[in-house]
């Protein structure tokens, strides 16, 4: 990953310590904050699941058949660089390219309550894309518009 900032998790990355924060009423970031850092220059990473980006990995569920696994991984945001995805295990990662467009998708996130499904459109491909919903505005405040170069 290229820039001279380290990235931070954006609000809907939430990890244990995160959860027991807010079990103690003490306050974490918010999407607000993250874009007001987004624009300031901050590299964001957005937590996430797919199937399609980084290329299909399938998976035998017997009989010979074989059905696409989504994967969770990380979405890197940063003002003037390309979005990067890696995945969390195995080593992937793909480059997307613009243009982009960001279309939600209907349906619930198998095993994760707290996101929602997007389509998204770029110059290579069309991709599905999962992510919390408190970093929906996020993503299309970065993916879609907004101050500075993508």
């Amino acid at each position: 990953m290229t820039g001279s900032r380290a990235e931070r998790r954006s609000a809907g990355t939430e990890t244990l310590l995160d959860v027991l924060l807010r079990w103690t009423w003490i306050r974490r970031r918010t999407p607000a904050r993250d874009i007001a850092d987004f624009d300031a220059g901050q590299p964001l990473r957005v937590v996430g699941f797919t199937q399609t980006i980084g290329g299909t990995v399938k998976v035998s569920v017997g009989k010979g058949k074989q059905v696409a696994r989504s994967r969770q991984g990380y979405l890197r945001l940063a003002i003037g660089e390309a979005p990067v995805w890696s995945d969390a295990r195995g080593g992937r990662s793909a480059t997307l390219q613009a243009p982009f467009r960001l279309k939600p998708a209907g349906g619930k996130v198998r095993l994760a309550p707290k996101c929602e499904r997007y389509e998204l459109v770029t110059g290579a491909g069309t991709y599905d894309l999962a992510v919390p919903k408190q970093d929906a505005e996020l993503l299309r405040h970065a993916l879609g518009g907004g101050a500075g170069p993508r």
